[in-house]
């Protein structure tokens, strides 16, 4: 026989329903409250950079990264220059060969380095790549391990800014 409403002590469905959309929207909330600075820079990297000063290293490998009586110039340089100003920072670049680069970044003496990278480098285990930022090609910019915002702040803006590169690029190869 068909009841249209439950009687007091019946166990219903409905009931139990709107506990489990209840766990979930609670389980949901949560989440979100846990994720709201995600991503996360242990060192503070990105909030050190703004308004203050980036330091770069920048291996010598034309034209990705070239220095020449203490002017640098090339590909990535020019893209890092950039992108330090879209965050009103001021960039100190160090000329020093890769392997020493490599060591000053994972020292956390340096937070980016550029020099025609490619994203199969064997120090992808001990530091930080970018996506590669020109399509059809591996470069990427080497940074610190475990520096999420900053990563993300510096691929967004390589994103943002890649026909720019493939305009930098072009002008190399003519």
């Amino acid at each position: 026989m068909y009841r249209d409403r439950a009687e007091p002590g019946d166990r219903t469905v409905q009931g139990k329903g709107k506990i489990k959309v209840f766990l979930v929207f609670l389980s949901l909330f949560l989440f979100a409250v846990a994720c709201d600075d995600y991503p996360k820079d242990p060192e503070g990297t990105l909030d050190r950079v703004r308004g203050g000063t980036v330091y770069a290293g920048i291996v010598e490998n034309p034209p990705w990264a070239e220095i020449d009586g203490g002017t640098v110039s090339g590909i990535e340089t020019q893209l890092v220059e950039q992108f330090a100003a879209s965050l009103d920072a001021e960039v100190h670049w160090a000329d020093i060969s890769g392997p020493t680069a490599m060591r000053a970044l994972e020292e956390r003496k340096l937070d980016i380095v550029v020099g025609g990278f490619q994203q199969d480098d064997p120090w992808k285990s001990k530091v930080g790549f970018s996506r590669p930022y020109v399509p059809g090609k591996k470069h990427v910019m080497a940074v610190l391990k475990g520096e999420n915002a900053w990563l993300v702040a510096l691929e967004t803006y390589l994103s943002r800014h890649e026909s720019e590169a493939r305009e930098l690029l072009a002008e190399t190869q003519q």
